[in-house]
């Protein structure tokens, strides 16, 4: 009998005594050469005439954790005469896979890891094979291993069902919406889980707005693909100027992308002689326009900042991506991708899809090599060398925002750049004929201070960004105890040496702007809120995060400015940016941004008001208070009194921001969601105060309201933009008509029957009532195990 039978039976005879078994594959040992034993071996694996997958192995193996001495024994005849009765065992030994501990992982027909009993199906099925091709051919035999054939068939089926089981439980819990912890089951219901009606008002009102919102859209100016003279779009002299002011007083002093004096003087020599201009200039041109618009104080109604700035946006888009790609590859073309990059962030024009771009702009910054130090590159002057630092500087923190915005890679790390800081110098102090006229690092206020701070705490930044968008691992809790301590030390430090008076700049400057301080503070607080917010949700129910809850409300109050809102809520809710007329206008540059931008300011600003409103509810769960609308609280304890007065500031952040939200939509914004969704925050905060039962109907009233104000304000808004009243009704009446027929607000079919209900998720990720800013970055759903 050949070494390589799987059973020997003749009739009822003993089965005759067996040699040693056979260690090496069937493959090896035709070829007479040394197996390893592994499945494929390492000698299929060479061979060039071979398959990895016509390895195998005539003998089978024995049980994993059975009594056999080896793990290759062979099985026994009693063992074969069970395989009828008992339940199957694994019959080869499994190869192990070496993975991250907590990434998903799909099983592959030669990696995959199978616990319990079930065993491997490709390798049963070349045991199988092997075992058969040299058995005995006589009856009693081919009815056994056809046994055997048919028990593995079986569990091939089975071994599918719970792979594809397996292999959709390991993979992580589905991230929970930044509000998905109001849904409380034990508690009151949260604005974003709302009954309503298809056929009711909220959701026909919804559709009014939609449509009004599309039709403002779609008047917006229409991308071009060719722009004939650039210099054709830049405006009077006048307006240039104000809006150039605009950026070089704001942006230009945080991001730092052009040398103020050189491009100054090219302005000047622009308006002198507009047809010796480069093209790369008037591109820069246009999109510093682009940005001043953020800043430009006009009167109430006029036309937004992204009307006005879509065409220069454009341009410039369709001059970077014209053909003849490699002349637009040195620093100019860098500078036209940063400020093109900072454009249609605060312009709120595809700003949600910065971070593609800022991977385009990385690759180009390391083919012009900014990564390097300009030490290690050909000498050069200051004036250049400053430049490529500055330029690397400002890369880094758009490629570090825009990973936050979209809850991507930040696409760099520490180990791909050896490029310095910037020199803490002022631009007046370096001219491009490389002269310097101060010491190569000062200790005073400069124009390049503020990024300094900035690039000081990027490492920390950059560790705690890739934390939270890490897809296979998430931090412990130590782990984000470390990682914000550190942030809040270098924070702490840049904010000591940023308002340090006693080393004047020689401007005479001796502490940043408020536009300054304010940027610094909203770039560094988002990260705090990030990585604690998920944490501070649990405090609730555990006191040891009570530290995390308290940071998160520290960094939310700190973006949200709460400082500079109105007290008067009638008063402020008229006033204008520029209402205070003994105020600089320019100390009001960080509240127009606010009021124009997109991208990260409009994040942040809308997740930390989440953050915020959260723990008001919680408090009021916690405590039902009596309400506080007046100044004065019969409070018996100083502690109850703090508790107040840090309550009434969490609740004027709130009406601030459903102030905000409102003027936005006056000023061209056409998302209406966060004004009904800081409305019906406030609705359940007032029902709470007031101890009422029914929270609900005070949500679903304050929900109608913002609806109605909400659609007043895009008709008034569509109507500057020369659309008559008649219009409007047939655009409505025909979304009206499109939605009786599918039923759905937003979808065009597969609608419910009329008395179903809609339920409407205001902030929910998965709901069609989406806010368009995704929020992976802020609430991934962290472990509720031990941390």
């Amino acid at each position: 009998m050949d070494d390589t039978d799987l059973l020997s039976y003749n009739g009822d005879a003993v089965p005759r005594k067996r040699r040693r078994p056979a260690l090496a594959c069937d493959q090896c040992r035709r070829r007479k050469v040394k197996c390893d034993q592994k499945m494929p071996c390492d000698q299929c694996q060479r061979s060039k005439n071979l398959s990895i997958h016509a390895c195998s192995y005539a003998h089978v193996h024995a049980a994993v954790g059975s009594s056999s001495t080896g793990p290759h024994a062979s099985l026994q005849p009693q063992q074969q005469s069970q395989l009828s009765s008992a339940p199957p065992a694994p019959i080869i030994p499994i190869p192990q896979v070496t993975q991250r501990e907590n990434c998903a992982a799909y099983p592959s027909p030669s990696t995959a890891n199978v616990s319990g009993s079930s065993p491997h199906v490709d390798d049963q099925g070349s045991d199988i094979a092997g075992s058969t091709r040299n058995a005995n051919r006589d009856h009693q035999s081919a009815a056994t291993i056809q046994a055997l054939v048919d028990r593995v068939r079986l569990l091939e089926k089975k071994l599918s069902e719970s792979t594809s089981t397996n292999s959709i439980s390991s993979f992580p819990p589905p991230r929970r919406g930044p509000l998905e912890v109001l849904d409380d089951p034990q508690g009151l219901p949260a604005p974003h889980r709302l009954e309503v009606d298809n056929n009711s008002e909220i959701s026909r009102m919804m559709v009014r707005c939609k449509t009004l919102a599309r039709a403002a859209k779609i008047r917006r100016p229409i991308r071009q693909l060719d722009y004939p003279d650039l210099k054709d779009l830049v405006p009077p002299r006048e307006t240039a100027d104000e809006l150039v002011t605009g950026y070089l007083r704001t942006f230009e002093s945080v991001h730092r992308i052009l040398h103020v004096p050189t491009f100054q003087q090219e302005y000047l020599q622009f308006w002198n002689s507009p047809q010796s201009a480069s093209q790369s200039f008037v591109v820069r041109l246009l999109l510093v326009m682009a940005i001043g618009t953020c800043f430009c104080q006009r009167p109430e109604g006029s036309i937004a900042p992204r009307t006005t700035a879509a065409p220069w946006i454009y341009a410039a888009q369709a001059w970077l991506g014209a053909p003849s790609e490699k002349s637009r590859v040195n620093i100019a073309a860098v500078q036209v991708h940063c400020l093109l990059l900072l454009a249609r962030q605060n312009c709120a024009i595809d700003g949600d899809l910065a971070w593609i771009s800022a991977g385009s702009l990385l690759r180009v910054a390391m083919y012009v090599g900014l990564h390097r130090d300009p030490q290690y590159l050909p000498k050069m002057p200051v004036f250049q060398a400053e430049l490529r630092r500055r330029l690397w500087a400002t890369i880094l923190e758009i490629l570090l925002q825009s990973s936050m915005d979209a809850g991507g890679s930040p696409l760099v790390s520490l180990d791909d750049y050896d490029c310095e800081p910037p020199s803490n110098i002022n631009d007046q102090d370096m001219s491009p004929d490389g002269s310097t006229t101060v010491p190569y690092v000062t200790e005073g206020f400069t124009n390049t201070s503020v990024q300094i701070a900035l690039i000081k705490s990027f490492p920390i930044r950059l560790q705690i960004a890739k934390a939270l968008n890490d897809v296979c691992s998430e931090p412990s809790y130590d782990e984000v105890l470390r990682l914000s301590s550190e942030l809040i030390a270098i924070h702490r430090d840049n904010s000591h040496h940023l308002f340090n008076t006693a080393h004047p700049s020689q401007d005479g400057a001796t502490q940043p702007s408020v536009f300054q301080v304010q940027s610094v503070s909203i770039l560094t607080n988002r990260f705090l809120l990030a990585l604690h917010h998920p944490f501070a949700v649990k405090a609730k129910t555990d006191p040891k995060y009570y530290f995390s809850r308290k940071i998160c409300m520290d960094a939310a109050l700190h973006i949200l400015s709460p400082n500079n809102r109105t007290d008067n809520e009638e008063d402020d809710a008229n006033a204008t940016v520029n209402s205070n007329t003994n105020t600089r206008p320019y100390d009001n540059d960080f509240e127009c941004l606010k009021l124009h931008a997109g991208g990260l300011i409009r994040s942040s600003i809308m997740y930390a008001q989440f953050a915020i409103s959260l723990e008001l509810i919680y408090q009021l769960q916690e405590d039902r208070p009596a309400p506080f609308p007046s100044n004065t609280f019969p409070l018996s304890s100083p502690s109850s009194l703090a508790t107040q007065t840090w309550r009434r500031e969490l609740h004027a952040a709130t009406q601030n921001y459903m102030r905000l939200t409102m003027r936005r939509i006056q000023t061209g914004e056409t998302n209406v969601k966060g004004y009904i969704f800081s409305s019906c925050i406030l609705a359940q905060i007032k029902a709470m105060e007031a101890g009422a039962s029914e929270v609900n109907a005070y949500i679903m009233e304050a929900a109608k309201e913002a609806v109605e104000q909400c659609h007043t304000w895009l008709k008034e808004r569509a109507k500057l933009q020369g659309r008559s009243e008649a219009e409007m009704k047939d655009d409505e009446g025909n979304s009206l008509n499109t939605y009786n027929n599918n039923n759905s607000i937003y979808g065009d079919g597969g609608g419910s029957s009329d008395n179903e209900s809609q339920r409407i998720e205001w902030v929910d990720l998965d709901s069609q009532f989406l806010l368009d800013i995704p929020d992976s970055w802020l609430f991934p759903a962290f472990p509720s195990g031990d941390l």
